[in-house]
């Protein structure tokens, strides 16, 4: 028989800076629970808790002690472990708290839900804090008789807690504390103290006990699930209330009677939750030696948490602690979808819900009840109509059975239409919400025409798929797995229509379905694109009963709601497999909520057709981690005949997430192997850079050309929304002339632990760049090299490639630890490492390009790579990306194919609703072709004749741009230039005169480059560089401004990729750079690639 297990969480004195990091990091159920808390934690106190417990500026040994944030993230850290464990069916026999950690077990046990409980407890914490003496607590590690025996010690303080008998705590006011720390360090006494600012368990807190009652009277309390074994009477607690939750922090813990009164009744498995391992600690010390109870910790300040946490998994599953509330039969409630529906259904019960039926007819804006009973007009088997009836119905059912019964179910799951019951069952969102997104989902489902379905009765997925393709309807996809004998095809009407007669010539069963749209089919691709727009206004609560997606057939994760009711439009209904799944977890007993039998009978088929799947939670998290990947409509162009397409040997098929390097998407916390550069004014926004992050790509933010408060404020603004963990960098310019400006742009980044940058443009190492490199080495608990500052060398040359895959220049480290600026130990790990973590090989891009050719280049910088890494011996390799050219999946495929880590994209990031520009130079690049870009004069670097990659249609400025070049290596100054020309130039080109620009021009460089200014007096050719120079600085202007009146003299930087991307989505809904959105772009070209490189794998294998 299995030793009952014991979940235990401790209280304040447990917390520190970065509590359940490793988890956080690697754990993605973990991770997604704490996120889902912090919002809650958010609403409450308007602060991230996240932000502050795993701040990269604190330490583990910083003190942590302010009480309301450190309540929080004490209450998060354990509940989200517990609600792990949970998900990798590890169920408690028993919660037991200590303090703080009781209100955990009450939030667990479901006497109070989360949201409520954590807001009554800020609520006392606040009262405290406003009405208490501050004080504190302290540990002392000794005989309890000590303190009994002690005069000074119980006249200045209060038992608090007694853990063990050599382990009690004291609590008192503040200035009573201090007399006993001098009396304990005077008589060599071991003590702690408690990093708490008030005398909890003592009663230093009585002053506020009327109001912390009537605060905790507030909440609604529940029947507890989970027996609760309470420190502060020694047992299991039956009546909890308010009163009960006052003596929670007022009397004194009783650790050491509550595990003796527990041994009494047998041995138990104690599993400690807690941060830092102590209640496992006190536990161990408690057991007699004859106890046969075991005791396991998971997290500890000294770091192994996560292998900790595996092997306690491990074991508790190797000894059987895996099975699912092990004595009790299990329910799974299902919910019907369309086909379900039919007149005269819900009969009685719109009167029993009446307030519930007037709501839903002011959203719908009809009568539900005439629908159903009555359906005059025959709308009821229309899916606008369908889905809101069946919806409601479904859930009249669903409330219905809950006041009969009082119970809920261990599973819900729903088929199609249904999922959103499991939703509302299962507490994610509201009746008349999910009565909103169904309204919603129905009329955008209702738009599909031209589209059929019918199902193949008695056919195997794979036969089915066969017949499809010898008869070329390579068209059609599945989209619902009923049962073993029946699956559901979707697809074009012509197509479907043609496929019933095919399987009806082959002798096999095939009945079309009444309805007008390709339902779960790539063909509802639209519905699905605006449905995600939609959903996004709509904020989630926490899952309260496991609900099995269709799309996937496994266990939702809180994180995966929008994604699973976004993808279940255009994917498959597994059913099959939901069932199976379900199965697979024990003695399962289905109930079918809502009109008809429909599912009731497929159950029954698949239980007595397919076996049930058994799936360890590591391979079931795997599974989770896997993307859906979205069907694409396949063009004309593309489609092969019959003849074409041959059985591939090819298993595994690419995705757009497994496009590129692992290696490097796990290194900078991505899901695609996707970046978005810097375009330079901003024009590569804060929105953009957050619209990336948010998908999962990591953008930089274009700082070229800004003020310094400028960069400030979007970096604030972007931390500010990717504050979990997102993806994001920012743009660092090489700045020959200005190098004081670099050095202040990465005090900034330094100031605000911006962990990514962009290097652009660099010809040398200078002292900034390796000083920020160099600010971000350490060496982890193992001894590794750890680089937080991590520098993305965007490169178009081999010897300039070299210098970022190079250690520091010796002469810049020995500079820069002469004056102080980086530590000794900086120094020596500088020899350790590259300058670089990731190079981005440009090939001709829009903005500064050397025009070099992505086949010749990247090939190259990778050999070079590989040697100079052998050459110093680097831990890890320096990902290789390619960027410049990229606008098409042809490109993309291209570039992986030839070894790219990850794509880099540019121009047709420019085009898109998050770039800071004009919507006038929007509407011109919307329209641009490959053959509309030209190079001109770069205007940072005119003097050297380096060049740009702009935009000529329609726009003068290239050859203006090409003309001022050229008059300026033909004359040594503006004088020497004839007087037509000067002309022309200040009327048509500057439309001012010379004067005027070099008056403003020296404002603006007595300011921030004085030496420019003398130059310029001494020297006549440099006094025209300035003058020409200004048209360009003038150009990029009036693009930025969207100035239409002088449209001739933009200045746009953007190279063929544009144009190419134009082409490739003429007319598709991205064709109108309004519909074109940076993190969409990505996943369409990213999903592409995948598909283009699989179709190339399968035709290259089948010429074999």
């Amino acid at each position: 028989m299995n030793k009952p297990i014991v979940f235990m969480f401790s209280g304040q004195g447990s917390q520190y800076y970065h509590m359940g990091r490793e988890l956080f990091l690697h754990d993605n159920i973990f991770r997604g629970w704490i996120e889902s808390l912090d919002k809650i934690v958010f609403k409450k106190i308007k602060f991230s808790i996240i932000d502050e417990l795993y701040n990269e500026k604190r330490d583990k040994g910083d003190l942590f002690n302010d009480i309301k944030i450190t309540s929080a993230a004490i209450f998060m850290v354990e509940y989200a472990l517990c609600k792990t464990l949970i998900e990798s069916r590890i169920y408690p026999d028993y919660l037991l708290g200590s303090s703080l950690g009781e209100y955990v077990c009450l939030a667990l046990s479901g006497v109070i839900n989360f949201e409520d409980i954590v807001s009554t407890l800020l609520d006392i914490f606040d009262t405290v804090c406003e009405k208490c003496d501050r004080g504190g607590m302290i540990a002392i590690l000794d005989d309890i008789n000590l303190y009994y025996n002690n005069p000074f010690l119980y006249q200045h303080t209060e038992i608090a807690a007694i853990n063990l008998g050599s382990h009690f705590v004291i609590s008192g006011k503040e200035e009573s504390l201090k007399k006993v720390e001098n009396y304990l360090t005077n008589k060599g006494i071991v003590y702690q103290t408690i990093p708490v600012r008030y005398g909890f368990h003592s009663s230093s807190i009585d002053c506020c006990r009327d109001i912390c009652k009537d605060i905790l009277g507030k909440p609604k309390y529940n029947e507890s699930q989970i027996p609760i074994i309470s420190c502060v009477h020694g047992d299991i607690v039956i009546n909890i209330d308010k009163n009960y939750l006052w003596e929670v922090i007022r009397k004194p813990i009783q650790f050491q009677k509550t595990i003796a009164n527990l041994e009494e009744k047998g041995s138990h498995i104690y599993l400690d939750l807690g941060p830092a391992g102590t209640l496992a600690t006190f536990v161990k010390y408690n057991l007699n030696k004859k106890s046969k109870s075991e005791v396991f910790y998971t997290l500890t300040p000294f770091g192994q948490c996560l292998k900790n946490y595996k092997k306690v998994k491990e074991h508790l599953i190797k000894i059987g602690h895996q099975i699912l509330r092990r004595d009790k039969k299990m329910t799974a409630w299902v919910f019907p979808g369309q086909g379900s529906q039919l007149k005269g259904m819900g009969e009685d019960l719109f009167d029993h819900f009446k307030d519930l039926t007037q709501k839903a007819d002011t959203i719908l804006g009809y009568s539900i009840k005439d629908l159903c009973m009555e359906d005059l007009e025959g709308k009821l088997n229309q899916t606008q109509y369908t889905q809101p009836a069946l919806y409601i119905i479904n859930a009249f059912h669903y409330f219905k059975k809950i006041e009969e019964t009082g119970k809920k179910p261990d599973f819900v799951a729903g088929h199609s239409l249904g999922e959103y019951n499991a939703l509302l069952a299962s507490e994610a969102f509201d009746f008349e919400t999910g009565l909103k997104l169904v309204k919603k989902r129905g009329e955008l489902m209702s738009h599909a025409s031209g589209g059929a379905m019918a199902a193949v009765i008695n056919l195997s997925e794979d036969k089915i798929m066969s017949i499809l393709k010898q008869n070329g309807l390579i068209r059609i996809d599945i989209a619902n797995y009923n049962s073993p004998s029946q699956i559901v095809i979707s697809g074009l009407a012509d197509d479907v229509n043609q496929a019933v007669k095919v399987f009806k010539e082959a002798q096999v069963m095939c009945i079309p379905l009444k309805v007008s749209g390709a339902f779960h089919s790539r063909y509802m691709k639209p519905a699905k694109e605006e449905f995600e727009k939609f959903i996004l206004e709509f904020s989630f609560a926490e899952l309260k009963i496991p609900i099995i997606a269709n799309a996937t057939a496994r266990r939702y994760r809180q994180s995966d709601i929008v994604q699973n009711l976004v993808n279940q439009i255009t994917h498959s209904v597994r059913w099959t497999e939901t069932v199976q799944y379900l199965i697979g977890k024990g003695e399962v007993e289905f109930e079918e909520v809502g009109p008809g039998k429909v599912l009731t009978n497929l159950i029954n088929k698949i239980k007595k057709e397919a076996k049930p799947i058994f799936i360890e939670e590591d391979e079931e998290i795997k599974k989770k981690e896997e993307p859906v990947v979205e069907q694409i409509i396949i063009k004309e162009s593309i489609i092969k005949s019959p003849t074409e397409v041959k059985e591939s040997p090819i298993s595994t098929e690419i995705c757009a997430e497994s496009l590129g390097s692992k290696e490097f998407r796990e290194e900078y916390n991505l899901k695609y192997s996707y970046v978005t550069g810097g375009m330079a004014k901003g024009i590569a926004s804060d929105k953009l850079v957050i619209c990336a992050g948010r998908a999962g790509i990591i953008g930089f933010y274009g700082t070229g050309g800004l003020e310094l408060s400028k960069v400030e404020e979007a970096i604030i603004s972007i931390q500010k929304e990717l504050k979990n963990g997102e993806p994001y960098g920012m743009n660092l310019l090489f700045n020959i002339s200005n190098p004081q400006y670099e050095e202040m742009m990465v005090d900034l980044f330094l100031k605000y632990s911006v962990r990514n940058v962009e290097a652009a443009a660099y010809m040398q190492m200078t002292q900034a760049i390796v000083r920020y490199r160099l600010k971000g080495l350490e060496i982890n608990d193992k001894g590794k090299i750890i680089t937080r500052n991590k520098i993305m060398g965007k490169i178009s040359r081999p010897e300039i490639a070299e210098m970022f895959l190079s250690p520091a220049p010796e002469r810049i480290v020995e500079k820069l630890l002469k004056e102080n600026k980086i530590s000794q130990n900086q120094a020596d790990l500088s020899k350790k490492v590259p300058i670089a973590d990731a190079l981005c090989v440009e090939s001709d891009s829009g903005g500064h390009t050397d025009q070099g050719v992505m086949t010749v280049l990247l090939p190259t910088i990778i050999r070079l790579r590989d040697e100079i890494a052998k050459k110093y011996g680097y831990d890890k390799n320096v990902y290789v990306g390619a960027g410049g050219g990229i606008g098409t999946p042809e490109a993309a495929a291209s570039a992986f194919i030839l070894g790219a880590d990850f794509i880099l994209t540019g121009s047709i990031n420019q085009c898109t609703v998050e770039a800071c520009t004009s919507d006038a130079v929007k509407d011109i690049l919307e329209d641009i072709n490959v053959q509309d870009t030209t190079y001109a004069p770069a205007g940072d670097m005119f003097e050297i004749g380096a060049k740009v990659q702009v935009v000529r249609k329609g726009i003068f400025f290239p050859a203006r741009a090409n003309k001022l070049y050229e008059l300026y290596r033909q004359y040594n100054s503006i004088d020497e230039i004839d007087e037509k020309t000067k002309q022309q130039l200040q009327d048509r080109y500057f439309k001012r005169s010379f004067d005027d620009i070099y008056a403003e021009t020296k404002a603006y460089y007595s300011k921030v480059l004085p030496d420019e200014v003398e130059k310029a007096e001494r020297n006549p050719k440099h006094k025209m560089a300035l003058i020409f120079k200004w048209y360009f600085v003038n150009s990029l202007r009036l693009a930025r401004e969207g100035r239409k009146e002088e449209k001739v003299d933009f200045q746009i930087y953007s190279g063929p990729a544009l144009g190419a991307f134009n082409q490739w989505v003429k007319g598709s809904n991205l064709q109108s750079w309004k519909n074109r959105h940076v993190d969409k772009i990505a996943l369409k070209l990213m999903q592409e690639t995948a598909f283009l490189l699989n179709n190339r794998f399968r035709s290259l294998l089948n010429n074999i």
